[in-house]
């Protein structure tokens, strides 16, 4: 058989489909809090032939940091912020947020002659605040919280918030100016305190590390004799020493 007419029948032959097709339901079902083992039985009820370790290996080769849920997420040994659309850092930073000092008032458009009815008052914080500490704060100021629009929080009460890094945009009424900022500060200090004072937050912690190590041992064969957490540690140290290279590895590459 000639070259050119192999080809033709390879071109011809019916495309074969991968487990790469059905990401997005594995994702789906893995959002769900299905293990690995729970969704290679699905995807063998419904006639795709398959295993636990061959949807842990595609998970781990499609698993940009992003897809990760809002919320606290645990890679390696650190204790992570997830926020769709932003990189991620560890989660204690911004949980614990202090007015920094007022900074101004924003001049109006169009305002003059007339005295403005409304004002924005901008305050530097000491640092970006965490979506978990913006949450509290909405408790402490009676605003319902809205997970699709975190940074911009509205209460009934003619008050906006709005933030962007350290910063913190107040909206309200001009002669009600005092009052909301002695609401608003005294709520930035209860949402804080009430972080400082979390004494489950460590015992949820334990509980992901937990939840870690379980999806480490489903997909590592352990041999008689070898202790669980023996294994999990080995994994998780290998993860470090891997880290470490790519470090190396990311220092030693030249910006162009």
């Amino acid at each position: 058989m000639t070259p050119n007419k192999m080809l033709e029948q390879a071109k011809a032959a019916p495309e074969k489909r991968g487990l790469e097709a059905y990401l997005e339901t594995i994702w789906e079902l893995r959002r769900k809090g299905n293990s690995y083992r729970e969704i290679a039985e699905f995807l063998n009820e419904r006639g795709l032939a398959t295993d636990h370790t061959a949807v842990y290996r595609l998970m781990m080769v499609n698993n940009p940091l992003l897809d990760y849920r809002d919320g606290c997420v645990i890679l390696g040994d650190v204790e992570y912020e997830s926020r769709k659309g932003r990189p991620l850092r560890p989660f204690s930073a911004g949980l614990f947020i202090a007015i920094k000092k007022n900074l101004q008032i924003i001049p109006l458009k169009n305002a003059a002659p007339m005295a403005a009815i409304w004002c924005e008052a901008h305050f530097e914080l000491n640092a970006p605040p965490n979506y978990a500490w913006l949450h509290q704060l909405c408790k402490y100021l009676h605003i319902d919280w809205n997970p699709d629009l975190p940074c911009d929080l509205q209460s009934n009460f003619g008050l906006e918030l709005k933030f962007e890094g350290n910063l913190m945009a107040m909206v309200c009424q001009t002669f009600n100016l005092e009052t909301m900022m002695r609401d608003v500060g005294t709520s930035v200090k209860e949402a804080t305190h009430f972080f400082e004072q979390d004494k489950e937050r460590f015992s949820r912690r334990e509980k992901m590390l937990s939840e870690q190590r379980s999806e480490i041992l489903k997909n590592v064969v352990i041999n008689p004799g070898e202790s669980k957490d023996d294994i999990s540690e080995e994994c998780l140290e290998w993860n470090r020493k891997h880290a470490q290279e790519l470090t190396k590895q990311f220092n030693s590459i030249p910006m162009p």
